[in-house]
This record gives structure tokens, sequence and C-alpha cells, in this order.
């Protein structure tokens, strides 16, 4: 059997290190590309401010590098971030709970209250990589800006939004397992409207994803459809109308495993869409204001067993102020929220219905004096089932340098139980909701061509929502879902990236020691270390790039009982201008064909590829 390489995890370390320090200030060199301190995220704040001004453990990643790195979902190019691990299909940031990780695309909530996704959550699975402009992600407690759904961190999606012109694009790929892609997209402006189309269908054979049990048929394909339309409309240079709408449906098969017709494969329809309209007006040069109204849907049905059968709707109103005055930039703002749960009715539970609502106003306050830097946060949110909760957040950082930063920050968070967790045949209404604290201490240095960041954090989480099979547990049955005690996770993200000459350099080091305080075990399904490396280079008109992602062991049970194997996992990667108007990207995953595991019993994919033509004219 293949494994990955022993000696690897161990060289791998000093050579993240090297890539992450040799960019102080003695080693930089000017790059000539525009400095991501030029970067503008909306995210750490609810509004746009250069990366530079920003706090907040922030990264941008751009449509350049998403073309360039030759991904096919959104959580490949997660998995190469700081401070990010991927197991089962979700998102932990920092070692919590994937359920703690909050998305937003084009400023609608997006999650589910359902239990295909246990505890709740991202479906990440029905989020396609579509016609993304950029991806934000803003780790720490980001309650105090969204409330109960961004407990460790928030990732946003924006896609693309027209310019003036006429620009259509075709994309055409295929790859392993008979993988195939065709996407078309136009947009364009004229006059005061900008308009942006996109249009996608892929599909997939798949590979044996269980091959403990013998199932039919032997692999798990999956067919995904997403749609996107952006339109904007300027009604003066001060005030913007725009309307964001997008579909995605994913056709998959899974291995029955838990259920009586383990023997055949289960075939579910996944549909997630997502909707806004928002006005955004500019009043004075130091007031501005945004209305949003959002919608998002995501349900899942089975053709063979209704016990799979979810819907969730999300949907939002809020109103956002900027207001520049007393020495700083005011933030205040109000929102409500709705959220709507149902599930079918089956042979084993009665039918699900229920909804519940959130009222929430919050303030933030930025200032900067001198060499000091101050964000002060402060939220109240009005549960109609757990009544009010308050969050808070300060940050503070210190300019040593024009680019060298020394900061910290302490904030709280929360998240509320699902609606199935409270509603469900194996809930309970005793159930109260998640808390959080956290602290962070940080330095980074930036600029044209080198960047290196620094972050020790501690989080505490209370009153933890976990699910038994005991009966001694569960007095309603074999399963249920119960409030534990405390978790912790102290953690270490090391990360830099460094141009020389052409050559471009990136790494990072994440290392924590994610504990349930009440057991002393170890959370499950999170590595204590994980390492990422990359590297760029321009040759004879391709840019070649390769990515080592090197993750420690996991335990698979709160028991710790059951262990996954580290791994070591070499990407590579081209991309080439066939022409002014045509482009090549050839991805090749896993390419020493490593055999491994993320969840005990599931298989992963070997080495694969994938390669896209896309035509767009310039």
């Amino acid at each position: 059997m293949k494994t990955g390489i022993s000696h690897a995890r161990l060289a791998a370390l000093p050579l993240a290190v090297v890539a992450a320090v040799s960019s102080v200030p003695g080693f930089a060199q000017t790059a000539d590309s525009p400095s991501a301190l030029q970067q503008v995220v909306v995210t750490a704040s609810r509004f746009a401010r250069p990366v530079a001004e920003v706090l907040a453990d922030v990264t941008v990643i751009d449509r350049q590098q998403i073309e360039e790195s030759g991904v096919t979902t959104v959580l490949q190019i997660l998995a190469q971030q700081p401070g990010l691990q991927m197991g089962d299909g979700k998102v932990y940031v920092r070692g919590g709970e994937a359920r703690m990780t909050g998305l937003f695309v084009d400023g609608v909530r997006v999650g589910g209250q359902d239990g295909n996704q246990p505890g709740g959550g991202v479906n990440w699975e029905l989020v396609p990589l579509g016609d993304i402009e950029r991806i934000e992600i803003v780790r720490g407690p980001a309650s105090v800006l969204y409330g109960a759904d961004a407990m460790t961190g928030i990732v946003q999606i924006f896609t693309r939004k027209g310019q003036t012109g006429v620009y259509p694009s075709i994309a055409l790929g295929a790859g392993s397992y008979n993988a195939q892609k065709i996407a078309f997209g136009v947009r364009g402006a004229a006059d005061e409207l900008d308009y942006a189309v996109h249009l996608a269908s892929a599909q997939t054979d798949g590979f044996n994803t269980y091959k403990g049990v013998v199932h039919t048929p032997d692999t798990e394909g999956a067919k995904n459809t997403d749609a996107s339309l952006r339109l904007g409309y300027g009604l003066s240079s001060a005030h913007r109308l725009e309307v964001v709408s997008s579909q995605n449906r994913l056709q998959y098969r899974s291995v029955d495993v838990y259920g009586a017709n383990n023997f055949e494969d289960t075939t579910t329809s996944g549909t997630l869409q997502t909707t806004a309209a928002s006005w955004s007006a500019r009043w004075s040069d130091r007031l501005k204001t945004t209305v949003r109204v959002s919608r998002a849907l995501t349900s899942y049905m089975s053709n063979t067993d209704p016990v799979w059968d979810y819907s969730t709707v999300l949907e939002g109103l809020s109103v956002d102020g900027q207001w520049q005055g007393l020495g700083g930039l005011w933030s205040p703002f109000l929102e409500r929220k709705k959220d709507t749960f149902s599930a079918a009715e089956n042979a084993y539970n009665a039918a699900v219905n229920g909804s519940r609502t959130v009222d929430a106003s919050g303030m933030g306050y930025t200032t900067r004096l001198g060499a000091n830097e101050l964000q002060v946060n402060a939220r109240q949110d009005s549960d109609s089932v757990y009544g009010v909760n308050n969050t808070g957040a300060i940050s503070y950082a210190y300019l040593l340098a024009p680019s060298l930063r020394l900061g910290t920050s302490a904030g709280t968070s929360y998240r509320t139980p699902t609606m199935e967790q409270l509603l469900g045949a194996y809930g309970s209404s005793t159930l109260t909701p998640e808390s959080g604290r956290s602290n962070e201490l940080s330095v980074s240095y930036s600029e044209p061509g080198s960047e290196v960041r620094l972050v020790l954090y501690k989080n505490t989480y209370s009153n933890l929502i976990s699910s038994s099979m005991s009966l001694d547990t569960c007095a309603a049955g074999y399963f249920c879902w119960y409030n534990v005690g405390t978790a912790s996770v102290e953690g270490l993200t090391l990360s830099g990236a460094r141009r020389i000459g052409a050559l471009r350099l990136k790494g990072s080091v994440d290392l924590l020691n994610p504990r349930n305080e009440t057991t002393g075990k170890d959370l499950s399904l999170r590595a204590k270390q994980i390492i990422v490396l990359g590297a760029e280079l321009p040759w004879s008109g391709w840019t070649l790039g390769a990515e080592v992602q090197d993750v420690g062991p996991t335990f698979d049970n709160a028991a710790n009982s059951i262990v996954n194997a580290g791994y070591t996992l070499l990407n590579l990667r081209a991309h080439r201008e066939l022409s002014k108007d045509w482009t090549l990207a050839v991805r090749i995953n896993n390419a020493t064909d490593q055999t491994y595991q993320k969840i005990n019993g599931y298989s992963t994919a070997g080495a694969n590829f994938f390669t896209t033509l896309q035509w767009a004219p310039k």
C-alpha cells in the first residue's frame, strides 16, 4: 500500500519556516506586481477597506490566482490557505468545529439547519467554483459582525461584475474519472447598466469512496449544473442598485453505509440558491449606507430514502452605515434574519417544520492615531428562541515601521443549535447555545514582493453540542444531541510569501492543540500539524507551479480510539497563454498517487488530472 513519505513531514517544517522567515526586510526583494497591501477586503468589517487598514487575520484570493491554480472546487483552493483544514467535505478554521465556519456568497448567508451536515453548517459540496472574482477569508471570532454563523471565521465569495464593453468566455475541461466540464459566460456594461451571466455544467464518473462495502455501482459519480446572474444599475454617481442570483444543483451517488439497503448506492439531489438585492448610497464624503435583502435555499432530496429530505431557507434584511467623524470611522448596522427549516416525514420520524427570527444591531469604531490603530465592535442579537445574546471584540495594533505591525485582539462568539437539533426526533429543546472566547497576538511584515505573518491564538468554547449513541446518555433513544463541557484550541500559524526574481514562493505552518477539556481527549478530525508549501516559476511561455500539503494524523472519533494516519500530497499545475484570447491550464492532484484517508473507511482519490481550455477575448 502506498503511504505518505515519512521523512517528507520532517523536512517540510524547516522549508516552510525558511519560505516565511526569508521574507523579512534583510532578504526582501521588490516585485513588479502590485503589493497585496493594495487589495480591498469587505468581510472583515462589513464594508470595503484596504487590507493594510484591516486588523483581522485575512486572506484575499483573486481571480488570477484561481485561474492559474487550475482547481475545480472551492475546497481545493481553501485547502492551500493558512489556518484552514479540510475534512469530510468540511472546513475547519483554527481547529474549531466545522459548523462554526460561516459562508457568504455576494453578501448572502449560506448554511443548513439539517442533518445532511450533522450539527448544521455549510454544505460545501453545493458551492460551485463558478464565476468567482475573489474569495475573502477572515480567521477569528466574527459573531460580533455576522451573528451565530461565525464563531471561528468567515469565508465570503464574490462573483464577477460587468465592465464597459462586451466580454464573452467559454471554458472546456476534461480529466480523470471521465470528468467533463463546459462553462459559458458574458460580462459587459453600457451606460449605467452592467451585467454578468455565467452557465456551467460538469460531471464525473467518480471513484470507489467506500471499498469496505460491496455496493452497486462501485463508483460514486456526480453531475453539477450552476448558473448565476449579476445586474447593476447606477442611478447616479452616488447611488447604485444591484441584483445577484445564483443556483447550483448537484446530483451525486453515495454509499448507504448505515441504511438497510447498503449494497446499492443512494442518489441524492442537492440544491443551493442565493438571491440578493442591494442599494448602495453615498450621501456625502463622510456618510455611506447599504441596504440589502437576501434569501438562500439549501435543500436535499433522496431518490430512495426520505430520511435525507431537508430544506433550509435563510432570509435577511440589513442596513449598514459608514460615518467618518469624531476621530474615526463608525459603522452601525441593523439586521433581521429568519431561518425556516423542514424535514420530510419518513418511516422512522414525523415531519419537522419550524422557523425562528433574529433581530440584531451593532456598532463598529475604527481609528488611527499616529502609530496606534484601534478597532472596537459590539453586537446584540435578539433570538425568538434564545432571547438576547451580546458579543464584542477589540483589536489593537502598533506600527513599529510602515511595513511592520504588532497586534492583539480579543473577542466573544456564539452559535445557537440548529432547528433539527431542537425539533427533530433526536433533538432536545433543552439545548443551550455554544459560546466562545478568543485571544490573539500577531506580528506581520509586508512590502511589495515580501510578506510574513505570525499569529498565536487561544480559543475556548463552552456548552459544546455533541452527539451520542449511548443509551445511558440518550434518554429518548439510541442517538441524541446534548451539551457537553468545554473545549480549547491553542495554536500558531506562520505564513509567508516571497518573490525572488521570477520565482514566487509561499509557505505556511499550522501547529495546534485541539482539546476536549471535559474528557481530556483531542477533538476529532483536527490535525495538530499542517504544512503547505508552494512555488511558481515562468518557463518557456508556461507558468509552472507545485504545492506540497503535509497533514499530520487525526483522531476519527471522540474517544481517540481510531486514528487516520498523516499524509503528504504533491500537486502540480501549469498555465499558458496560447494566444491573446486562449489559455490552457493543467492540474495534477496527488501526483505521487498516495493512498490515504481523511475519514475512517472512506477512500480518497489517487493521482488525477484536469485540463481546462478557455477562450476569453480581451
